[in-house]
């Protein structure tokens, strides 16, 4: 989140000013402007994009006016507006030197060593511009401070001069949100529900406390305590979008699907246009298994935004679910072509292809999911069972042990690789891992027969299970 400054007011000269100054060049006369002039002429030109005549006017206006620190700190900005912040820096040092004090020049500095992302240095100079503020720009300098200790991941830092913003002026929004993102990247939920409770008791009509405090409650997984503080907050803002949107998230952590379809279609009515909404719309749908109203919106999201793997990852799923899966393919390649470090839509291919009988290409597909998921439950699983419809039971037989070795309070994992087993006709081998399941997620156990249905009707099997059961 850094601060910035560019040369975006739409002011302009009069008309003789840049006529005289044009004038010079061309006849190669020596005529005076002063530092005013020079000033209004760089932003002329820098508000046409003619930065050669922006920088001349400069080059003359400092030959006229060479110990002007408002010139200097105009030729940094110039400078620093075409990605040149070395020599923006050269030019504000210089005018350091005649105003040692200059909230502007401590201020600029400070831009110029965050976009070189010198963090350290940056805060320096912050902390100076605030310390040269006056009680009117001290809020703004503090903002941008706290802006700058984000920059630096020092969140603690920015937390408690968001709280000083906050003790001079409480109604500062933008520092209300921002310490609500500060709490929640710094995992200090209690603290932050503290803090906003007693923020509202001050101020019970603060929309935004009320927002952070429902995220709070949400991370809490408070779900109806977040839903309520989401209320209060549209009842005070009935047009914010973004509470709408996270009590639609409440909804959908409790399973409430069609609660959070509502909130998601208020959420619309604000705004029409969110491919966000859309897709979790979709995904709602999805898990109610209305797999054709799931790629209804899945494809409202994508017709917002065309580079959305998500969705259309979303779409894949759907017509893999119906059955579809030559339909699915191209809508998963898609999503592979817009990210393609995406490994969700990696691991629904190689579902697809494995589905298709296309083992070998499902492999490679799964393969991706393991080279950058490999904390992925299912990724084992995939492509040890992959390997041994291929006829590949030893590398089949190394997955799994890689994958116990790896996860090994993965229960699902585990009971996979007994049905492997009794599948092989390895018994003794299945019953031992069967009885370490059993032993430590025998609440799981289910996953043996999703994973082996002849299972349940092995006398062996059943045995150790009803003596686990005791």
């Amino acid at each position: 989140m850094n601060s910035d400054f560019s040369f975006q007011d739409e002011f302009f000269p009069e008309d003789n000013t840049v006529k005289r100054f044009e004038d010079m060049i061309r006849s190669k006369k020596d005529l005076f402007f002063d530092v005013d002039e020079f000033e209004d002429l760089v932003q002329h030109y820098s508000a046409v994009n003619d930065t050669a005549k922006a920088l001349k006017a400069i080059e003359y206006g400092l030959s006229q006016h060479p110990q002007s620190a408002a010139l200097m700190l105009v030729c940094a900005q110039l400078y620093l507006s075409v990605h040149k912040p070395q020599e923006a820096l050269k030019y504000i040092r210089k005018a350091e030197t005649f105003e040692p004090f200059n909230l502007d020049l401590a201020h600029s500095k400070a831009v110029i060593f965050s976009q070189l992302r010198q963090h350290d240095k940056a805060i320096e100079q912050f902390k100076k511009a605030v310390d040269f503020a006056d009680a009117e720009e001290k809020e703004d300098m503090l903002l941008q401070l706290a802006f700058e200790y984000e920059n630096a991941d020092k969140y603690p830092l920015a937390i408690e001069t968001l709280k000083n913003i906050l003790e001079i002026n409480d109604e500062n929004e933008t520092a209300l949100y921002e310490l609500g993102y500060c709490f929640d990247l710094e995992n200090k939920t209690e603290e932050g529900k503290d803090y906003f409770l007693a923020f509202i008791d001050r101020h019970p009509y603060s929309h935004i406390a009320w927002f952070n405090l429902g995220i709070t409650y949400s991370k809490l997984s408070l779900y109806e305590k977040a839903i309520e503080a989401y209320d209060f907050c549209i009842a005070i803002k009935e047009e914010f979008s973004s509470a709408y949107f996270n009590k639609a998230q409440c909804y959908i952590s409790q399973d409430l699907y069609e609660k959070a379809l509502e909130c998601f279609n208020e959420s619309l009515i604000i705004d029409p246009h969110d491919p966000l909404v859309y897709s979790y719309m979709g995904e709602c749908f999805e898990k109610l298994e209305t797999y054709d109203q799931a790629i209804h919106f899945y494809k409202k999201a994508v017709e917002e935004d065309d580079y959305f793997p998500e969705a259309w990852t979303g779409i894949a799923s759907c017509f893999y679910e119906l059955g579809m899966d030559l339909e699915a393919l191209p809508y998963v390649n898609k999503a592979i072509e817009i990210d393609n470090l995406y490994w969700e839509a990696y691991h629904l291919k190689g579902d697809i292809l494995r589905q298709l009988g296309r083992q070998e290409e499902a492999l490679l597909a799964y393969e991706k999911v393991y080279e950058f998921d490999e904390e992925n439950e299912n990724i084992y699983i995939d492509l040890a069972l992959t390997h041994d419809e291929l006829g590949n039971s030893d590398a089949a037989m190394d997955y799994f042990k890689e994958g116990l070795e790896e996860q090994d309070k993965n229960a699902k994992l585990l009971y996979n690789f007994v049905a492997f087993l009794l599948k092989k006709g390895q018994t003794m081998l299945a019953m031992f891992y069967l009885d370490t399941a059993l032993k430590n997620h025998f609440e799981s156990h289910h996953e043996l027969f999703e994973a082996y249905d002849d299972a349940q009707f092995d006398t062996e099997v059943l045995d150790m299970i009803e003596f686990h059961k005791k």
